[in-house]
């Protein structure tokens, strides 16, 4: 096989991007402290938290309601509701 320049561009563009990366994929270093690596455990949750709520028939969502919104299902969904409850409280 021949090694074209568009190879050896694309090769340069993937040895630069571990360059740049490398802080962030140190995968050893965070499944010894327990940290999840993989997509399997958010993909799951995105449908759950997001997706469920958010794609509801006949909905649409500014960028800012969208927002907004998935923030809500992120602490509904991690059963810290109370929190909201005292700010709205102390809101008043």
């Amino acid at each position: 096989m021949e090694i074209t320049d568009g190879m050896r561009e694309k090769h340069k563009q993937l040895l630069n991007y571990y360059r740049k990366n490398a802080q962030r994929m140190q995968y050893h270093a965070f499944k010894e402290k327990g940290l999840l690596i993989g997509s399997g455990a958010i993909e799951p949750a995105h449908k759950d938290v997001l997706q469920e709520r958010l794609k509801l028939s006949g909905q649409r969502w500014p960028m800012k309601g969208l927002q907004q919104m998935a923030q809500l299902r992120v602490v509904h969904k991690s059963k810290k509701w109370n929190r909201i409850v005292k700010l709205c409280q102390n809101a008043t």
